[in-house]
């Protein structure tokens, strides 16, 4: 079966969008094509849609990456938790949505400046998230889906589209005052706090020089909530302008399945093409820091660029959380990406293996600009924690979990 989904673009300043080209997607073949508008592209103003995959004035060829979906057209897609919303929502079994389902669901807080639409004429989708004071009534519909228990249809109207981010764990985006704010809640199967980890190791990494949105930890009854602004919507007099997002996947034209070609440094040296070295050197922070707290959910998906006009920008960190580990159960921590001569391996030696491709002349120059400083700051985490609200028993729970070398 082939579908037409109209592919829609929030240009720079703009609060309504305008559509920039027909998406024909192939299901029986999992295969996608793009291509523009002849208005659109006459346009003054006119960005592209995917600048790595999807530049103006070219004709584009089909794809089959990542089933079928380019880059930034399936990062503007909900992930799993999404999916189960949406499932719910839809009373039906998540294995049934489609990753054009999910698409075409009207959706005006999906991540980015695209939007999908079955027509031309198809209507501005209407923003109607949650507010902040809902939170409490948010926090237990999440509860209630992930126990199969019936939740009201007004709420699930607000909660399926709050819920458009990426990942795994429940989560909503909110409005609170004139920004919004991405929601993170405890999950049944955590086996610690992870909302308040999540919050405090996000403030060390903020420390330790790595940008970081605005983070929040509140506290709805006796649970906590993670919160972290959304960084690619700006309010302003008109209404809510959006910046374009892409993930380092995207940016890579990497498919899922191709753990095998994941690496910082080939990240790092496809970013030198588009943005200044100090890009590279943020991103060897990020590297080196998702190594010392064993952050080994760093998948490219979990790291992501900014759109805003016709650059590209790497954006503020985000899904920066300890993989905990269990005294004695393996002493050897592995990254999702390779990063150097000895792969995944997280260790000094692999850590500097390569650092020349991220802008350090040398292991010294790395060690002395950029490392020692971290590795100063990580010892301490134990007082950072505690300063950030966690308490002995989470304290205790993560005493073997980072890697803080001797240097």
């Amino acid at each position: 079966m082939k579908q037409n989904i109209y592919v829609f673009i929030y240009l720079s300043g703009m609060t309504e969008a305008v559509p920039a080209g027909v998406f024909l997607y192939d299901d029986s073949e999992k295969t996608g094509e793009f291509k523009y508008g002849l208005r659109y592209e006459k346009r003054e103003d006119a960005l592209p849609v995917d600048p790595i995959s999807l530049p103006l004035h070219t004709r584009a060829l089909p794809t089959g990456l990542n089933g079928g979906i380019y880059g930034t057209l399936r990062d503007s897609i909900p992930d799993y938790w999404g999916r189960v919303v949406m499932a719910v929502k839809k009373d039906i079994a998540p294995e049934q949505l489609s990753l054009i389902d999910m698409m075409l669901e009207s959706n005006a807080a999906r991540i980015g400046n695209l939007d999908f639409r079955i027509s031309a004429d198809s209507p501005e989708p209407e923003l109607s998230l949650p507010n902040y004071i809902k939170l409490e009534d948010i926090v237990a519909a999440a509860h209630s889906i992930e126990n199969n228990e019936k939740v009201s249809q007004d709420i699930l109207a607000l909660y399926a589209q709050g819920s458009s981010m990426g990942g795994a764990r429940p989560k909503c985006t909110v409005q609170m005052n004139d920004t919004m704010w991405l929601a993170k809640f405890p999950s049944k199967n955590d086996k610690a706090n992870i909302p308040l980890i999540e919050y405090a190791t996000m403030r060390l990494a903020a420390e330790c020089g790595i940008n970081t949105p605005e983070v929040r930890l509140e506290k709805i009854g006796a649970k906590d909530i993670f919160m972290v602004q959304r960084f690619d919507r700006i309010r302003t007099d008109k209404g809510w302008v959006r910046n374009g997002f892409m993930s380092a996947l995207s940016l890579m034209k990497w498919d899922e399945n191709d753990r095998h070609l994941w690496s910082y440094y080939t990240l790092a040296d496809e970013m030198l093409r588009h943005m200044p070295v100090e890009s590279v050197r943020q991103l060897y922070k990020r590297m080196l820091f998702n190594a010392f707290v064993n952050n080994s959910d760093d998948h490219p998906r979990n790291h992501g660029f900014l759109i805003t006009g016709g650059d590209i920008t790497i954006s503020p960190a985000y899904d920066i959380v300890p993989s905990i580990k269990t005294k004695g159960v393996g002493t050897q921590s592995f990254l999702a990406m390779s990063v150097g001569k000895k792969g995944r391996s997280v260790d000094m030696e692999n850590l500097l293996s390569y650092c020349y491709m991220f802008g350090y002349k040398s292991a010294d120059h790395a060690l002395d600009g950029c490392i020692k400083p971290m590795i100063n700051i990580i010892r301490k985490w134990r007082d950072y924690f505690s300063d950030y609200g966690a308490d002995s028993d989470t304290i205790r729970i993560l005493e073997d979990t980072f890697f803080i070398p001797d240097l």
